[in-house]
């Protein structure tokens, strides 16, 4: 079988067009069609890849995973592909570690792979580099703005009231960096997508224990809880932390710094809802979008990194996240949405 016979031209050109890198091995067992990224990631030109085996690629110790895999394709139908990590060692002789995604297309009697390989590197040097940054700009600003706070604070002492009103703003804007820099740790450790068996909880024991630890920092907030018995749902251990996070938005942000917080839990057969009511400003509007949507914009405080905490919370178990206002446009609503599952 040869690729002509899976679509000709047209087949071709998605694998061009593709910014992945693809191939296709005949039903000889060989390269046949490899496109431009896949010459990059194995260092190899067209010419000399199409007409070479797979395995002449692969690391000594992962030679024989493609030939097994291919046949667990073969045998079982069922299976639309197969997916592993293994090594190449490039034509410079550099160890790439790829995952490798293939499945079977079939035509005229004979049978050819068509794959993707992902080159790893990538996406771990990545993940490296926002952890040291990650990491760097959080000490950093947490430090150094701890200072400034520090220094405004005495400034505000001094006799001339010019200075004491600009010590005052120096002080709120310092502790809202330092709120942004805590909240940007948040983020780092609730953004990777939880287990599954980690994510099955009532969510009535959940919403009173992080009422009891918001009650430890904000003592002055009165929290009105309407629960049923039990309500489990899917959701993601962070879900604790996501609420932490309306909870204060509804608290420093109504014009007394410490206005109420009204949470509901209510289920139906297939979902659980969490609604965390306030009685503040509307949340803005260019807020709203860049978390629904999930586009890059500037946000002007922290709230909204707080709410993009919300939202990968919600996300990682495929529930999601509402914003509304109250029937008296007295305050917002937001709602968490997750899958009910079976109780106990």
């Amino acid at each position: 079988m040869t690729v002509d016979d899976i679509g000709a031209g047209s087949f071709r050109a998605l694998i061009e067009m593709a910014t992945e890198p693809l191939y296709v091995v005949g039903s000889d067992g060989r390269f046949e069609l490899v496109n431009e990224e896949f010459e990059q990631v194995t260092g190899y030109n067209r010419e000399q890849l199409v007409g070479m085996k797979p395995e002449r690629l692969l690391h000594d110790e992962d030679d024989d995973e493609w030939t097994r895999r291919v046949q667990l394709l073969k045998g079982d139908r069922s299976t639309e592909t197969e997916r592993w990590v293994g090594r190449i060692e490039s034509k410079h002789g550099t160890e790439v570690p790829l995952e490798w995604v293939i499945s079977l297309q079939a035509g005229n009697g004979q049978t050819c792979v068509v794959g993707r390989a992902k080159d790893l590197r990538e996406e771990d040097r990545q993940k490296q580099k926002l952890d040291v940054l990650n990491r760097t700009l959080r000490h950093n600003i947490r430090n150094q703005m701890n200072i400034i706070v520090g220094k405004a604070t005495t400034l505000q002492n001094v006799d001339d009231e010019g200075y004491r009103t600009a010590a005052e703003k120096i002080e709120t804007i310092g502790k809202e960096i330092i709120s942004i820099s805590n909240k940007a740790r948040k983020a780092q450790e609730h953004v990777d997508i939880p287990p599954d068996e980690e994510c099955q909880h009532d969510l009535v024991p959940v919403v009173e224990s992080t009422v009891a630890k918001f009650g430890i920092k904000y003592p002055s907030v009165n929290v009105v809880t309407t629960l049923p018995d039990e309500a489990h749902a899917r959701a993601p251990p962070s879900v604790e932390t996501a609420l932490l996070e309306l909870f204060e938005n509804a608290a420093v942000h109504h014009p007394s710094g410490s206005g109420p917080v009204f949470v509901t839990v209510s289920k139906d057969e297939t979902q659980v809802s969490v609604q965390v009511e306030d009685e503040c400003e509307p949340i803005p509007e260019q807020v709203q979008e860049v978390v629904s949507r999930g586009v890059e914009q500037p946000l002007k405080h922290s709230s909204g990194l707080g709410l993009w905490i919300v939202q990968w919370a919600v996300e990682s178990v495929g529930g999601s996240l509402t914003f509304d206002r109250r029937e008296d446009d007295a305050g917002n609503v937001v709602t968490l949405t997750f899958e009910r599952i079976s109780d106990g």
